[in-house]
């Protein structure tokens, strides 16, 4: 099963994405902040990450930065999620696979997942 992991501070935002990803065939894993991201990813190695950028405490360019500079990690499939991609240049210079621009389609959001994995319906 392909395995995605949402980091976003929103659990509403959460609960969305494993709805709508769980019913696409996909494996969840959640986490509300960059430091339980990071615990998550000592352990796991998901398939796909949606990364929210505006996270409280510390940014979400560092659980993108983390997986990136991580050789277990670095094939991970990235999707930055956030408001202003503008205000997100370094998660692209960091290697994000795609941006997600909120409000999210629900339909787009799988649809990418799907794409970058490689999976079907």
């Amino acid at each position: 099963m392909t395995v995605a992991m949402v980091v976003d501070d929103d659990e509403d935002i959460r609960m969305l994405f494993h709805e709508v990803l769980q019913r696409g065939g996909f494996e969840l894993m959640m986490a509300g902040s960059v430091e339980e991201a990071i615990e998550i990813l000592e352990n796991h190695t998901p398939d796909i990450a949606f990364i929210d950028m505006n996270l409280p405490g510390r940014p979400g360019t560092d659980v993108l930065q983390h997986i990136r500079s991580t050789p277990r990690l670095a094939g991970i499939k990235t999707v930055v999620v956030t408001a202003n991609i503008r205000s997100d240049s370094r998660a692209a210079e960091l290697g994000a696979d795609l941006f997600l621009i909120k409000p999210i389609g629900v339909a787009e959001m799988l649809r990418m997942a799907r794409r970058l994995t490689g999976t079907s319906a």
